[in-house]
């Protein structure tokens, strides 16, 4: 898997646009849960990219908090390494065939 860098800037004060989840403390790798349309993260992150080190430091020994923090504390600019995860973008994908509607069927009680 190839591994991308990235940088993210933004405006003082703005939100990274973005959620994490994982991280050691919950036996999973830390990745992009949601990203919001929009933010800066947008331009560089989607969901369900791997996050393999924050600046130069590696985020596979990192709990879901020290990740956080690193990043709150990054200031204005971040730099991260990824893994780009698959999409998460279903709009441009057509049925390749007749699309089958069944309504549910209710139960009947008696």
């Amino acid at each position: 898997m190839a591994q991308s860098v990235v940088q993210i800037q933004r405006p003082p004060g703005a939100s990274w646009g973005f959620r994490l989840q994982g991280g050691r403390d919950f036996c999973a790798d830390l990745s992009v849960k949601k990203v919001q349309p929009g933010s800066p993260a947008e331009r560089a992150l989607r969901a369900g990219d791997l996050i393999v080190a924050i600046g130069n430091q590696p985020t596979n020994v990192m709990t879901h908090m020290q990740a956080n923090g690193m990043i709150k504390s990054a200031g204005n600019a971040i730099q991260f390494t990824i893994i780009r995860g698959p999409s998460q973008d279903f709009s441009s994908i057509t049925p390749s065939g007749p699309v089958k509607f069944q309504p549910w069927k209710q139960q009947q009680t008696s």
